[in-house]
């Protein structure tokens, strides 16, 4: 090709690129994150089953390993695992059906320490229906505590996921209060209200409502039509694990999500279990 036609190409290259540089050199063409830190770490679990008043279990132990395997693929990108070291069976049945004062008698009674310790029961009568109940923040303290999940539909990753992301310090999606979040949709205010880690969207989700208020679990599609404060309206992840949503719309934790536990437990002046 003769250099007189090749001239005209190579000056509209450069030109476009010029152009294309400019329009974005108050900020990078790709944004790198940095790193996700690794805990190395694997946790010892015990796993209590309450039997029923059939002298049944209502779960198989083999179905919560098979779960909790599933739960460490979640937990593994800050290097993270759950060992079920041991199954304790407890043959009071009346534990099957547990009320608040009861949740506390299951914890002193069989607490082992120095180990996450995971109690399965038929239901337990709180304020409303839940798969799982962990403290935040529990890990910092290896002595006593533990998670309740009830058996049945709750036996999955997703519902095991989000008591030991609670555990672990994460609030919740929506944060802690009762009300609706005041974080904007925008974030200009997300790391003083909501569940004050950045990369997860406003969720207008109030705790006394219902998820398909806000969610067709059909097809995992964000319904509800309120906006913030400014405006806008709420598009929240609900594929969050954090999140009030259905277990079948969750998949994932973020970011700022591993890091907030992670330094949930390194702050716990954590020693070996």
């Amino acid at each position: 090709m003769q250099l007189s036609k090749i001239y005209p190409f190579l000056f509209l290259l450069l030109f476009t690129s010029s152009i294309a540089f400019a329009q974005n050199e108050d900020r990078p063409l790709v944004i790198e994150k940095s790193e996700l830190p690794c805990l190395n770490k694997e946790f010892n679990v015990v796993v209590h089953i309450v039997k029923n008043e059939g002298d049944s279990l209502g779960v198989e132990p083999d179905s919560i390993a098979a779960v909790m395997a599933r739960v460490n693929e979640l937990f593994d990108p800050i290097c993270t695992s759950f060992k079920i070291c041991e199954t304790n069976i407890i043959d009071n049945y009346q534990y099957d059906t547990v009320a608040t004062y009861e949740w506390d008698e299951l914890q002193v009674t069989y607490h082992q320490a120095r180990k996450i310790n995971i109690f399965w029961v038929a239901e337990f009568d709180f304020e409303k229906e839940l798969c799982g109940v962990a403290a935040l923040g529990g890990i910092a303290n290896l002595e006593s505590g533990g998670i309740l999940m009830a058996k049945g539909d709750c036996v999955n990753e997703m519902a095991i996921a989000h008591e030991l992301g609670r555990y672990f310090g994460l609030p919740y999606t929506f944060g802690e209060g009762e009300d609706r979040t005041e974080e904007f949709v925008k974030s200009s205010n997300c790391a003083t209200t909501g569940d004050l880690i950045c990369d997860t969207p406003a969720d207008p989700y109030i705790l006394e409502d219902e998820p398909e208020e806000y969610v067709d679990e059909a097809n995992c599609r964000f319904t509800n039509q309120d906006r913030d404060n400014e405006g806008e309206w709420y598009v929240p992840h609900v594929g969050n694990i954090m999140s009030y949503y259905p277990d079948v719309c969750k998949c994932e934790f973020t970011d700022g999500q591993y890091r907030v536990m992670v330094a949930t437990y390194l702050a716990s002046n954590p020693r070996m279990w």
